[in-house]
């Protein structure tokens, strides 16, 4: 398949419109099924990939590394610099398949283990497992040069700053880092990364504009829309995470509200293989010059991903339009009235 190519501002780096988030690779067993996964979402057209250090317990960059390595020239690869793996998290990552076989059974559980240890300031075991380096020159470049060797390439086509917090990076000497990278050819641009508050204000730090910007967001954030922002170019990513299950919840909840939406939509709302691709093509109208993240472990989902980006942002979409108006009528004034409970 042929996904529509954006250019990520003056950066000139051609990639896909729909990009695979590779944060969740390890969910998957064992190596064969991650390299089968990544081929999958490269076969259907997707030539965007994005990883960090701290993917996969610091193993994930060697991984997609490994896939990228015949493909170098067509795929753009995206990493990060900031939070690392300690050394605990990374002698844990080397028997982790037991480990994440025991959550995948366990759903409540591997929730919560998911949100205690989504970063270094998420709670105990998440400092357990990720450090932040810090966000100055020296930083950036160690991390650079250790992702370069993990993905075994000699440059990445966008180095991101990984969830920092206002006030943390030294923002003169990071952006001096930076460009002398790009000069040198090892990184082709860069950008920052993380919720759209903090990866915002911390732009407006550099002082001038940020090449790319990489932001949480879904069609109830809306980051693109209500943030003050100064970028080249714009990523999104968590589109489907917290909004599916909402929308699925909610009109499940009661037989007459999912009888209404599915009449207005033309498909029943209660199936999330109904809201999902609705919500990604909104998330390409929101971000229709930029890329759109999207991850999954199931080779299924990655087609019906591409089949939504494909649909061209600016054309006419009467159940994208009904949904996102029952939506918003909806959805906004329930969460409303549950925040003033």
């Amino acid at each position: 398949m042929t996904l529509r190519q954006v250019v990520l501002g003056a950066g000139g780096v051609e990639t896909t419109a729909l990009g695979f988030g590779c944060a969740n690779l390890f969910r998957l067993g064992d190596s064969a099924q991650r390299a089968r996964l990544l081929g999958a979402a490269y076969d259907a057209g997707i030539r965007h990939f994005d990883v960090a250090p701290m993917y996969g317990l610091g193993r994930a960059e060697a991984e997609v590394g490994r896939f990228a390595r015949k493909r170098r020239g067509e795929v753009t690869l995206a990493t990060k610099f900031g939070i690392e793996p300690t050394v605990f998290a990374r002698a844990l990552g080397r028997v982790q398949g037991p480990v994440r076989r025991t959550l995948e059974a366990l759903p409540a559980i591997r929730q919560q283990a998911r949100e205690t240890a989504a970063g270094p300031g998420s709670g105990h075991l998440g400092a357990m497992l990720y450090s932040a380096e810090g966000y100055d020159g020296a930083a950036a470049r160690r991390s650079l040069e250790r992702s370069l060797r993990a993905l075994d390439t000699d440059y990445v086509d966008l180095l991101l700053l990984h969830d920092p917090a206002p006030g943390s990076v030294r923002s003169d000497e990071v952006r001096c880092y930076l460009e002398e990278a790009r000069r040198a050819g090892w990184i082709r641009s860069w950008g920052v990364a993380g919720e759209a508050g903090p990866t915002v204000a911390v732009a407006h730090s550099f002082g001038h504009s940020v090449p790319v910007l990489q932001l949480r967001d879904d069609a109830f954030v809306r980051s693109l829309r209500y943030s003050e922002l100064t970028a080249g170019a714009y990523i999104t990513f968590g589109i489907l995470g917290k909004a599916l299950a909402r929308v699925v919840e909610y009109v499940r909840a009661d037989s007459t509200r999912r009888r209404r939406w599915s009449a207005l939509v033309s498909a029943d709302c209660g199936e999330p293989e109904v809201v999902a691709p609705l919500l990604l093509r909104a998330a390409f109208h929101e971000n229709s010059s930029g890329v759109v993240l999207f991850s999954t472990i199931r080779q299924r989902h990655i087609h019906d991903a591409v089949v939504a980006a494909q649909i061209a942002p600016d054309s006419a979409d009467q159940a994208l339009d009904s949904f996102l108006t029952i939506m918003d009528a909806e959805l906004t004034a329930h969460k409303t009235t549950e925040d003033h409970r």
